[in-house]
């Protein structure tokens, strides 16, 4: 299997069929980043769409100072924090995709995954009420298990940014989810 950086070469070699193996392998990260941020499935789909086009147009250009995977994450959270702009009161889904499909193969008990949907969508809630620039460092370090370095480098600011707004992000969401009466940490 050809690393990204092999692909890329290949594309920029003229080769372009071999961007639809990077495609392949970013299609559902790209996805799932923008539906964390726009919470709309057929939203998501276009951002995730519009980040493909943008990096394939924008390859040329790709200078490799980064993994192709952070580039490609800046290009799409560049695209949901536009659209976040235009739009600012997003959708809201009741439960989450991978809720309702360990609920339907039976992976957990309905009960038990009706309380644990429940619950989890009461954190999206207060992830949702948080202010920008803290519930995107949560989305990326947690949902998207971006590291450190990587956050720093598709929000671009420095490292000391992204630790202090994790801090505060932390700290926030675990006075809303308290107030709320959701157990748990953060």
């Amino acid at each position: 299997m050809e690393t990204d950086d092999e692909l890329i070469e290949r594309v920029r070699g003229g080769e372009t069929r071999f961007f639809t193996e990077l495609v392949r392998r970013y299609q559902d990260p790209v996805y799932s980043m923008a539906m964390r941020f726009v919470r709309r499935a057929g939203d998501a789909e276009d951002l995730a769409q519009e980040s493909f086009l943008h990096a394939y147009r924008g390859l040329a250009g790709f200078k490799g100072d980064a993994r192709f995977s952070t580039w490609l994450y800046r290009i799409t959270w560049n695209l949901c924090a536009d659209w976040l702009r235009k739009n600012k009161k997003p959708g809201r889904a009741p439960m989450a995709i991978d809720d309702a499909a360990d609920l339907a193969d039976g992976r957990v008990g309905q009960e038990e995954g009706l309380l644990a949907a429940e619950e989890k969508q009461k954190v999206r809630q207060e992830l949702n009420g948080l202010e920008q620039k803290y519930r995107v460092v949560l989305i990326l370090l947690y949902y998207q298990k971006l590291s450190y370095d990587q956050i720093a480098a598709v929000l671009e600011v420095p490292m000391k940014t992204v630790e202090t707004r994790l801090y505060r992000a932390r700290k926030l969401l675990k006075e809303r989810l308290k107030r709320a009466g959701v157990g748990g940490g953060v």
